[in-house]
C-alpha cells in the first residue's frame, strides 16, 4: 500500500512538469508547425543564433556608431527566436481559426484596434518584472492575416539604452 501510494505521489508530482512539456513554447508554435509549408503561407523564422553571429561579426553599418550598435546588441542577444505566418488566402477564415485556438490567458493584451475597413490588430505580452518572454500579434483583415511571435528575454531597460544611443 505503501508502495503505491508513494508512487501515486510521484506521479502526481511529476505530472505539472510533463504537461508543461507538452504545450508549445509560443503563441504562434502550433500555427507555425501546422502551416510551414504551406504555400499559401510566408513562414519566416530566425533563430536567436542568428543575433550571437551579428555580436560576433564585424559587420560595416555605415549609419550606426559603435554604441548604437553596442545598444542594438544587448537588446537582441537573449531572443530566442522570431517567428511570422502571414497569407493573403482565405483571411478572415484564419483570423476566426486564430481567435479560437489561441488561449490568450497566459498573456497580457497591450493593445487590440479595429478599423471600420474590418482590420484588426491585437498585442499580446507576457512578461516579468520589466523582462518580456513573449510579444505576439495577431493580425487580420479582409485582404491579409499574420501573426508575429518574440520569443526570449527582452529587458525594457535595454530597449531605453537602446532608444538614447539612437537619438
Amino acid at each position: 500500500m505503501k508502495y503505491i501510494l508513494t508512487t501515486l505521489l510521484l506521479c502526481l508530482y511529476l505530472a505539472p512538469a510533463t504537461a508543461q512539456k507538452k504545450l508549445p513554447q509560443d503563441a504562434i508554435s502550433t500555427y507555425f508547425a501546422e502551416y510551414v509549408d504551406d504555400e499559401k503561407f510566408t513562414a519566416i523564422y530566425v533563430s536567436g543564433k542568428i543575433f550571437s553571429f551579428l555580436k560576433e561579426s564585424d559587420l560595416d553599418l555605415e549609419d550606426l556608431d559603435d554604441e548604437e550598435v553596442e545598444a542594438v546588441l544587448k537588446v537582441v542577444k537573449d531572443v530566442q527566436g522570431i517567428r511570422v505566418l502571414h497569407t493573403d488566402v482565405n483571411t478572415r477564415q484564419y483570423w476566426m481559426e486564430a481567435k479560437k485556438r489561441i488561449s490568450t490567458d497566459q498573456y497580457e493584451l497591450l493593445f487590440k484596434l479595429r478599423s471600420k475597413d474590418g482590420d484588426n490588430i491585437e498585442a499580446f505580452v507576457q512578461d516579468e518584472e520589466a523582462v518580456i518572454s513573449e510579444l505576439f500579434l495577431l493580425i487580420g483583415g479582409f485582404d491579409n492575416f499574420a501573426m508575429i511571435s518574440f520569443v526570449g528575454a527582452i529587458d525594457l531597460s535595454k530597449l531605453s539604452e537602446l532608444q538614447k544611443a539612437l537619438e
